[in-house]
Order: structure tokens, then sequence, then C-alpha cells
């Protein structure tokens, strides 16, 4: 999509000529400012919806390099590191996504300034990548820890994290940080510019740009002693080592044989298989990053009244992933001739008999993923006799290509059938397993377009605490993705991966939405905000809002909320063609599959059946719906400040996944002559959650004559998180994999002359070692071990006592703490024995230098 900057231009143009007319000769008024979380410009800062702030202060104690690294510190904030600790993932390697209220990242809405961002591309639109956005742009960060629907529309249904940029920066600086863990890898190098020029209230205009860069080295599985070996037996965990050996595994009459022989004593099972260390090669525990985040920012006064601006933001992330050679499964051989199950010759090829392998010899799989994000916003606001009133718009473009060297599936078993290649052997003729070489390539791009208008002031009403004040105003959207594999990936002749699918899609969104705001009494506010969102495809949804805010004291105020909010469907769960997987029928399964006889269907529920399934998108899918609410206490005394706020959010309608055993009741399988067997799964409107919990943030203050000593606490506690199961009833899973009860976050700080210095504790609470809710009596293991509770601590220290010099210094994990090991962690190839809340870095030592002028 093309989006009309010109007819843009014209009509912001248009409006601010009108503002210049109006207001030429209009006073100068105080000030006011608009907050996350309403629609409203005031003077007043606190109003009823649960803001936390991070100005760059905050964000400076941290000793963070990148975003990613601030979201670690704030307890309210869910981190999950899977996306930095799995170079194999073909959509989000290398990206970082936040969640909140433990639900996932694509109920966290993303700002900047307000204005969304265009999503990552090969999510399909899920989520923003928080590694998009550069530090050294960001004056402060705003979390509203509330449905946000009625005020910013789809996907704020946990809450909206508003990234806030500088405004009227005057100088510049030049910075540079370097950093490195103890055990001399995970090194990480930054650098950066940073200019403004122009005073804004003096000189009419002011302009911002900043610059930076970053590079950082992988940390491999086989350099950490908790992921040095897939074979977790060592922790009271599983083997864990693959079954594709570059010996080969085949199973002759019901017993494992090698292929080759040779297997080293160490790898060879006790049931005959030989295994492969995976963690032992080049498997990435950390992934390395390549970043440049370009930034810039204008803005000009129009007169007294009216301002224009334009932002422009650009990112580009690159990285080189080395994979292991192509794993799968192979046809079996021996002496030239076909071999079935038994071991015996066969002519059948439906007979033959599949080993399970490594083709060594054309080397390692190369994956080189290159993102980019290009976003640029123009917009006019202002003031009309008493009115604010906004107008923006914008474009975005988040691009993504994966290239991935590897080996020609058709190729590869075409080679085999005429014996031309020993996929077992390293001494094959060079030029036959290069001919069997290719370079597949995916690329994906999300297309964004909005045009937002708003004005807001005075109602003319007056109550007894002061005038009643409004917003209105309208959002227009547009989406586009497109993410297409090449013929290969499509073809599914990749060896050792996965077929890939095409997704296209489009939708455009219009909104209307409306605030007001009532000081009943000097004590007593209320706040009530209305918005219609409409969809393309017919669906609608009403979002309202209504919040209190009561302050009886100067230092104590009471707030409350209800919300309503929506997620849309992502353009993936509507557009995305069917995606196909290999599924073994089992159990209650088999008695969906046709036309068994007594004697297939025993052998069924005690075997299993191979077979094949496709998942499928579904343009029906209605929007998620959720509600949250909210009840909260705010206070001060003396060195005193904290609040405390319990919570609840639902959701209905989740898009997930029929189960294997919803698509087989539905009659949604056929006999297949190429796998067997058939399965269709759909995307549907099928779950619900519940999740309730309190948040506490606390601080104590102390200046006195030899230093100012802070210490802050802020604590999110899951009292529940429920979801329903494939019945319809809910489920608890708190204090599960992955999923702890609490997260807490405590920081002592020192200020005295030029000195900074901190100490910041994050701890996060013990959870059970099984990956199925108590209420599940089938799979739940009451007797499962808890991963320990697990800590870090970071000392930072920062000296400005030399003019326009900061010099910072940081040591991160202090004590070198390692993750707790989990056996749940352990039992798949991309987990590295330990849940991805936590990262293997160890102590990591960390200086940096800022010059400013």
């Amino acid at each position: 999509m093309k989006f009309p900057l010109k007819a843009l231009t014209l009509a912001i143009a248009s409006i601010s000529y009108v503002s210049i007319a109006a207001a030429e000769d209009a006073p100068n008024k105080v000030q006011r400012v608009e907050v996350t979380g309403s629609s409203i410009k005031r003077i007043q800062k606190e109003g009823a919806a649960v803001v936390e702030t991070l100005n760059r202060k905050a964000l400076e104690k941290t000793a963070a390099t990148t975003v990613q690294e601030v979201v670690k510190n704030v307890a309210s904030l869910d981190f999950d590191d899977s996306y930095e600790q799995k170079s194999n993932y073909p959509s989000a390697s290398g990206s970082a996504f936040i969640s909140m209220r433990g639900l996932d990242s694509s109920n966290t809405l993303i700002l900047l300034d307000g204005h969304r961002l265009p999503k990552h591309a090969m999510t399909g639109g899920e989520s923003f990548d928080i590694n998009a956005l550069p530090m050294s742009g960001i004056e402060r960060v705003d979390i509203l820890k509330d449905g946000g629907s009625a005020i910013y529309g789809a996907d704020a249904v946990a809450g909206v994290v508003n990234f806030i940029t500088k405004k009227n920066y005057q100088g510049g600086e030049i910075r540079s940080s370097f950093g490195q863990s103890s055990r001399g890898d995970g090194t990480e190098k930054t650098a950066g510019i940073t200019g403004g020029y122009g005073d804004l209230d003096e000189q009419g205009f002011n302009v911002f740009g900043s610059f930076d860069v970053l590079k950082r080295d992988p940390i491999y599985t086989k350099d950490r002693e908790i992921s040095k070996t897939a074979d977790y037996r060592r922790f009271g965990g599983k083997d864990s080592r693959s079954g594709l050996s570059p010996y080969g595994n085949v199973l002759i009459n019901k017993k494992w044989q090698q292929v080759a022989p040779g297997c080293p004593a160490e790898l060879l099972r006790s049931n005959g298989q030989c295994a492969y260390d995976f963690n032992q090669d080049v498997l990435t525990l950390s992934t390395g990053a390549d970043r440049k985040n370009l930034m810039l920012l204008g803005r000009v006064k129009l007169n007294e009244t009216t301002q224009a601006y334009a932002q422009y933001l650009y990112t580009e992330s690159k990285d080189r992933f080395e994979g292991h050679p192509a794993p799968g499964g192979m046809p079996y051989y021996k002496n030239g001739q076909m071999i079935d199950s038994t071991g015996a010759v066969t002519t059948d090829p439906a007979k033959q008999v599949y080993f399970n392998g490594r083709f060594m010899q054309p080397g390692r799989r190369i994956s080189e993923k290159e993102n980019t994000l290009s976003h640029v916003v123009l917009g006019v606001d202002g003031q009309i006799i008493d009115f604010d009133w906004s107008i923006a718009g914008g474009y975005g473009v988040s691009r993504n290509t994966n290239s991935d060297s590897g080996v020609h599936k058709g190729k590869f078993f075409d080679a085999l059938a005429k014996q031309q290649i020993d996929p077992t052997s390293m001494n094959n003729n060079q030029s036959m397993v290069d001919s069997l070489k290719i370079l597949s390539q995916r690329e994906a791009k999300l297309e964004q377009a909005f045009f937002d208008t708003k004005i807001s002031g005075e109602t003319g009403l007056k109550l007894a605490g002061g005038a009643v004040v409004f917003a209105v105003g309208t959002s227009l959207t547009h989406e586009k993705l497109s993410d297409v594999p090449d013929q290969l990936q499509q073809n599914d002749q990749v060896y050792g991966s996965i077929k890939q699918v095409v997704t296209e899609g489009s939708r455009t969104g219009k909104a209307i939405f409306g605030e007001v705001i009532a000081p009943v009494l000097e004590s007593l506010e209320l706040q009530a905000a209305l918005r219609y969102d409409s969809y393309q495809g017919g669906h609608s949804k009403v979002s309202p809002r209504l919040a209190a805010r009561f302050q009886p004291i100067s230092n104590l105020m009471f707030r409350a909320s209800y919300s309503e909010s929506f997620r849309m469907p992502t353009l993936q769960d509507l557009y995305q063609g069917p995606s196909q997987g290999a599924h073994t029928f089992t159990d209650a399964e088999c008695d969906y599959i046709p036309n068994l006889n007594a004697a297939d269907l025993a052998d069924c529920k005690k075997n299993g059946i191979n077979g094949q399934r496709t998942t499928s998108s579904n343009a029906e899918l209605k929007p998620e719906k959720g509600q949250s609410i909210n009840l909260g206490i705010v206070g001060e005394a003396g060195p005193f400040s904290g609040s405390l706020d319990w919570w609840m959010v639902k959701k209905d309608d989740v898009i997930s996944d029929q189960t294997y055993l919803e698509a087989l009741q539905a009659g949604q399988i056929a006999p297949s002559a190429e796998y067997g067997w058939m399965m269709t799964q759909k995307k549907k409107n099928r779950n619900k959650q519940e999740n309730v919990g309190i948040d506490t943030d606390m601080k104590l203050r102390f200046p006195t004559s030899l230093a100012t000593f802070t210490f802050s606490n802020n604590n999110t506690y899951y009292v529940s998180l429920k979801k329903s199961n494939d019945t319809g009833s809910m489920e608890e899973w708190v204090d599960t994999y992955g999923s702890p009860q609490w997260r807490n976050t405590f920081r002592f700080d020192v200020e005295h002359g030029g000195w900074t210095g901190g100490a910041a504790v994050r701890t996060t609470a013990s959870f059970q070692d099984v990956n199925a809710s108590p209420d599940d009596k089938a799979n739940y293991d009451p007797e499962a071990p808890h991963v320990a509770s697990y800590s870090e601590v970071d000392l930072t220290l920062a000296y400005t006592g030399i003019k326009n010099l900061r010099i910072d210094a940081a040591v991160k994990n202090v004590f070198d703490r390692m993750p707790e090991f989990s056996g749940v962690a352990a039992g798949t190839f991309s987990a590295p024995g330990f849940a991805p809340l936590y990262t293997a870095r160890g102590t990591f030592y960390q200086v940096g230098v800022k010059y400013s002028f």
C-alpha cells in the first residue's frame, strides 16, 4: 500500500491554516500535557489510570543498553527471553516482546509518542519488537496497567506501554559502552551520537537526531555448565540428546540398530540408539546482535498556539546463525536394495523402512536474517479558542527476510534411491554433494498507515471540583501483510525443515471515541470513555471505560476502574495458508479414524498410526474480548510513598487451534495417498482466561547531609492464572512451569555530589516443574519438583563530577547466578535446560562513557 503523504500534508496544512487564523492573538496559557491513559491534556498529571512511569533518570540507573534490558527491571512486565535464546526460530529470532498481566504479548499495545508502530511481520502482525527502539531517543516510559481499548483501540487488553521521545532537546552527546561476560563471551559494544538544535519557545523550532549502533556476540550452549550437553540426567532430568544421529538409527524387528558402524560408546543408548548431542555443537544459547537505529524529530511553531512536527524512525538488524547439519528421516537401503521393517528385501516403496539420521557432509546450515523497520509520522497540534486539537498521520513498514542454506529434499532422495549418496559418510563425491545444496528465502512485510484526529477542552459545565473536560476523536488505520516463502519452502523441498505457507491479507479499521472527566468534588473525580471500532469484514466493538479517583486528603488517594477491551485476530490468523506437520494418532484419537477394523484399532491405541496434520487460518474469527477491573490506593507519609492495586483481567473468545481430538470429532480427517491419514485443524474462538493479581510499588527517600538514600521496591503477585481446557472448564496455572507466582525488583540508590551508585535485586518466585494444571488430573504430577526461586544482583556506579562527562560502570549478576534446572525445559530440542524467564549469561561487566556538548 502506498500511503498518500501528499494528501496528508495538504490536509494538515489546510487545518493548520484555520488554526493560525483563529488563534493569532490568543493569550499565553498554562501548558497542559497529555498523559498515557487519557486523551485529555491536563495540568494535573495524577489521574484515575494506573500508570507507572520510568523517567530518564530511572532508565539511566538500570545501566540498560537496550529497551529489552529495561523491561527486565520492571516487575509488572512479564519477561520472556525465548526469542533471544533460540537462533533456530524461523519467525522472530533475536526479537523481544512485552507481556503484561499473565497474557501473551499480543495483548499489550506498544506506542511511540502515543502512536501505533508496525508489528513484526514474520509473527503475522502479532507483536511489536521492542529491540527496534533506540534507548538514546527515549525520555521516559509510561506503563498503563489497565485495559486501554476505550482510548487506544485494539490490542490494549492487558495494558499499554508508551515510549515517549525527547522534546525540545538542545546540544549533543557522544557515547560508547563495552561489556563482556566473566567467561569472555557475549561481548557487547555500543556507540552513538545525539544532537538537538533550536529552542521551541525562543526560536520557534527544534530538531533532534540520534544514531545508535550495537554489536553483540552470541553465547553458545556448549559454553555453559547447565546447557553444555543435552543429557540432563546429571540434574535428575532426562537424556534429551537427539535420535537423529550421523550414524543413522533404524528400527528393524522393533529393535534399534545403526546404519553405519562406529557410534561412540558414550553416545550409545541402552535401547540401541546412537545419540547426537546438539548442545555440544553450535546451538546458540543467547543470540548475537548487529543493530543500527536512527531517530529524527522536528517540531516548528506555526504561531503561538500551533505547532507542526515530523518523526522518523529507522532500525536495521542483521544476524547470522550456524545450525546443525540437516536432520530427518531417510529411506533405508542395504547393499543397494530397499529394506522393510523386518530387515527383508522389498520392492514395494510403501513398505520401505526409513531411518533417523543427519546428513553431515553438506556442512552447517547457515541462516542469515535481516529485519528493518521504518516509521514516519507527520502532525499538527494546537489550540483553537480554549480547545486543544491534534491531527496526525503516519506510515510504517516492518520487513523481515530469512535466507537459509540447506539441502534439496527431492534431489537428495533421488540421489539416495540411485545410490549416489551415502548419508552416513563424509566421503561422498563433493561435486554431487554440492549439487544438492540450496539457498531458500522467506520475505515478510507488514505495512501500516494511520490517520488520527482529536479535540479536547472544557465543556462549559462547572462542578464543585472544577470544569468538566472532554475529548473526542477519530481514527483510521490500514494494515497489509505479505509473508511469502520461496517455492522450495512452499513445496516442502528443504530437507530437515518444515513446509512453509504464504500469508497475504489486509484490512481497514475505523473508530470514533469520546472521553469525559468530571471533577464532582475537589476530592472526587470521575472518568468515562467510550470507543466504537469497526473493521473490514463486519467486525465491530464498543469499548467502554469507567474510572474514579477519590482523594480525601492531600497524601491519600483511592482509585478504581472498569474497562472493556479487545484484540483483533492477526492477519495471519485470518489469511495464512494451511501449514503442515507430522502427527501420530494414539489412544482416544484412534476411535475417530474411519474404517479401522478391531485389530487395527487395537494396534493404533497401542503403537499409534503415523500421519500428517494441517493447521488452517479462519476468516470467520471474531475479536477476542477482555474485561479489566482495578482497585487501588496511593499514599505518602514523610519520606514514604507507595501504591497497592488489586486487578483482574478476563478474556473471552480467545483464539487457538482446535485440539487434535476436537478436529477428529468434527470429522476433519481423510485418507492420504502420501501420508496415510491427513487431519485438518482450524483456528477458532474457543478459550477463556481469567487472571487476578496484586501490584505494589513502594519508595523511601532520605535526603541527608551525607548523601541522598533511596529505597524502592515493586512487586507483582499473581493470585490466579486461569484458562479454559478442552472441555471449557477453567484450570489454574499459577505456580506451574514458566508461571511463577510473583516477581520483585528492589533497588537501593545513593547520590552524593557527582556520584550515583545503586544496587538492584531482581527476584522471581519458585514454580513447580510441571507443564500441566493441578486441575488436569491425568497429566499433572503432584510430586514434580519445584524450580527454586531465582535472584540476580546488579551494581551500578556513575560519575558526573567532570563537566560534560558521564562515566558509567556496572556489574550485572554480581554473584554469577545461573538459572535453575527445569526438566520441562530440558525435554525439547529448543530448550536449553532452563525456563526462558532467565538467561545463562552469568556475571557481566560493563563500562560506558558519554560526553555532552
